[in-house]
């Protein structure tokens, strides 16, 4: 996580007047963050702590331009993209690297850089998913399961950030706000591997399965415009998804011969609190059955691709995971498009 921890009251308090809102506009805005389900997030800039008033980005409350925001990514992104990979890595030698972000694109990318201050070799074969949104590191671990099963030496390292906090956007506007509201700033790393891992305890990627919502095209989209990137996000994502997950996930389970009941762990990528808990409700789960979603929505808010990583670990480091228990992993991004995926766990002593 980057530096700058912020508590969402604060945050609240700190857009309420970077809209210009009357006192009866913030009292509504603050509720929203109250209700939120988040109580803090990070930011890879300072701009946003009214205890430390320093700006880096958003000067004089002025709206920075594209190319001044990309610049503040690469600024920022390389060293906590690092910082994550190497951790992922440890002692071996990627054959693969795949970089993952929805929040920053160049050429030479962020793929180039991370070969450069990792020190990887220049000869690995890389690839990006880029502009994706919170679904993206899915299709991440789709290519390196592809390249596992291709080649029995591969050993994939997948590197995503997301710095969705330098697209802050004043524009008055529902979608805009809840994107004010819901976003922040984190790396994630892993390393999948064809081989066995020295390590005591670890994911097995069993199966994958997609499928779009097209109903839902326009209730969920993410743009470039003049000033940044926009999100939408429409107010009617939460009952779309409630509708169409179930058959969804019914569809991805039968392919393996399993059923909901099959699943002891859920690893739902944490949209927002009314996701979660509009799909709580649809698919009868007990009230700890999301606990790792509604913790990191909690703890940091989502971070856009990489929140999938997270929710990941919180599962895996309990206590009472216990081995090759399923767990169903699902996200959702524009299109409207529902990513799944099978995985189970297991723990061992080296």
């Amino acid at each position: 996580m980057p530096t700058h921890k912020l508590s969402q009251e604060d945050l609240g308090k700190y857009m309420s007047e970077q809209y210009d809102f009357n006192e009866t506009e913030k009292s509504r805005l603050m509720l929203m963050y109250k209700r939120s389900g988040i109580d803090f997030r990070h930011s890879c800039l300072p701009d946003f702590n009214a205890a430390e008033p320093i700006k880096k980005l958003f000067v004089d409350g002025r709206e920075p331009g594209i190319s001044e925001r990309m610049h503040a990514f690469f600024e920022y992104a390389v060293p906590l993209a690092t910082q994550a990979g190497m951790g992922a890595l440890k002692d071996e030698t990627p054959t693969h690297l795949i970089s993952v972000s929805c929040t920053g694109m160049a050429a030479p990318g962020l793929d180039l850089m991370l070969v450069e201050a990792m020190q990887l070799p220049l000869n690995i074969h890389r690839s990006s998913v880029n502009f994706m949104g919170c679904y993206a590191y899915f299709h991440a671990l789709k290519m390196a399961d592809a390249f596992c099963s291709q080649h029995a030496d591969a050993k994939v390292l997948i590197v995503g950030i997301e710095l969705c906090t330098i697209h802050f956007n004043k524009i008055k506007d529902p979608d805009q706000i809840a994107a004010n509201l819901l976003f922040g700033d984190g790396a994630a790393a892993c390393l999948v591997s064809a081989q066995k891992p020295a390590v005591n305890q670890y994911f097995n990627i069993d199966s994958f399965y997609s499928k779009i919502v097209p109903q839902g095209k326009s209730d969920m989209a993410w743009r470039i415009d003049e000033t940044g990137f926009l999100m939408t996000l429409s107010a009617y994502i939460p009952q779309l998804l409630k509708s169409a997950i179930h058959p969804i996930i019914t569809e991805a389970l039968q392919l393996k011969n399993k059923h909901i009941k099959d699943i002891e762990h859920w690893g739902i990528h944490p949209g927002g609190r009314k996701i979660l808990d509009y799909l709580n409700e649809e698919l009868g789960l007990t009230a700890t059955d999301l606990r790792a979603s509604y913790e990191v929505l909690k703890q940091v808010g989502n971070l856009s691709s990489v929140t999938l990583l997270f929710v990941l670990e919180n599962i895996i480091n309990r206590e009472q995971y216990q081995p090759n228990q399923l767990c169903f992993a699902a996200g959702f991004g524009p299109g409207l498009t529902v990513e799944t995926m099978i995985l189970n766990a297991t723990k061992h002593s080296v």
